[in-house]
Parts: C-alpha cells; structure tokens; sequence
C-alpha cells in the first residue's frame, strides 16, 4: 500500500461524515452527548447548540479542506520542479560522463596507437639488428672456415711434398747403392780376370 494525499484526504471525509469528528471538536465544557432528557426547554437548548457546533465544524472542515487543496498542489508543484531539476542534473552528469568517457577512451586510443607504433620501431630495430648480426656472423664464419680450409689445404700440400721429396731421396739412395754394387761387382771380374791371365 503506497500511502498518498488523496487517499489521507478520503479517509478524513469518511471520518467527517460520522459522529466521530463532531465528538473530536467538542468543548471540554459540553458533557456526554447521551444524557436524559429532563424537560423540553433543556431539549431544545441542546439541539440549538448541536446546530451551531455541526455549522461550526463544517466551516472548519471546509477550511481545512481548502488548506489541504492548497498545501498539496504546492506541493505538487515544488515536487514537479525538483524532478525536473534532477532530471536537469541526471541528465548534465549522464552528459558529462559520457563527454569524460568519450574524451578518456580517445585518449587511451591515442596512447594504445602510439605504443603500438613504439613497439614496431623497437620490433623493426630488433629485427634489422639481429639480421645485420646474423650477416656479419655468417660473413665471419664464412672467412674462417675459407681460412682453415686454405690452411689446411697449404699444410696438405706441404705434407705432400715433403712426402714426395722424402721419397725421391729414397729413390736416389737406392739407386746410388745399385751403382756402387755393380761397380763393385765389375771391378771384382776384372781382379779375377787379371789373375787368371
């Protein structure tokens, strides 16, 4: 139950409608309402004064009516622009968000790209340093193995003709013992020859 004014105002027009109201507003001087009746002069003096407080309790109720009207559409009317000061004021911070969202996501954008061109430089700069070492590496391998392998070819062929003059010596040694046998062996015929004579 969502308590409202008009519903407040319904329930004080019931309650004016029954007896209950006229005993709220009674003097404190008036007795009960239900005393007997002694004579009919008493009787009458009592209604005048029931018609003169019901008269007076319906002006006042008339007046609070017209003060309840009066309160509750100020009210009304104050509620109205305070709602539309708030939706004012929603409405500037619902822009304002979005203007610093907007402006922040922009911004971030703009750092994002340029930390992504950053990282490319760095990546391209890697890449080109890493090629020129891997050039220079294999240029430096590529000499060195060509110096060894001309290194090593010199000593083989050093080798080579060390061996073949070693073995020429050998040839002509030999060839010199062969001469100094058959040498030999020539002049030993001729010693037995002159002996023989």
């Amino acid at each position: 139950m969502h308590i409202t004014a008009e519903k407040i105002k319904e329930a004080a027009e019931a309650l004016e409608s029954t007896e209950l109201k006229s005993f709220m507003f009674q003097e404190p001087t008036a007795g009960p309402l239900t005393r007997r009746r002694r004579s009919s002069r008493s009787t009458g003096r009592s209604r005048r004064s029931t018609r003169g407080t019901r008269r007076s309790t319906r002006r006042s109720t008339r007046g609070t009516r017209r003060s309840t009207r009066r309160s509750t559409r100020g009210t009304r009317r104050s509620t109205r622009g305070t709602r539309r000061s708030t939706r004012r004021s929603t409405r500037g911070t619902r822009r304002s968000t979005r203007r610093s969202t907007r402006g922040t996501r922009r911004s971030t954008r703009r750092s994002t790209r340029g930390t992504r061109r950053s990282t490319r430089g760095t990546r391209r700069s890697t890449r080109r340093s890493t090629r020129g070492t891997r050039r220079s590496t294999r240029r430096s391998t590529r000499g060195t193995r060509r110096s060894t392998r001309r290194s090593t070819r010199g000593t083989r062929r050093s080798r080579r003709s060390t061996r073949r003059s070693r073995r020429s010596t050998r040839r002509s040694r030999r060839s010199t013992r062969r001469s100094t046998r058959r040498s030999r062996r020539s002049t030993r015929r001729s010693r037995r020859s002159t002996r023989r004579s």
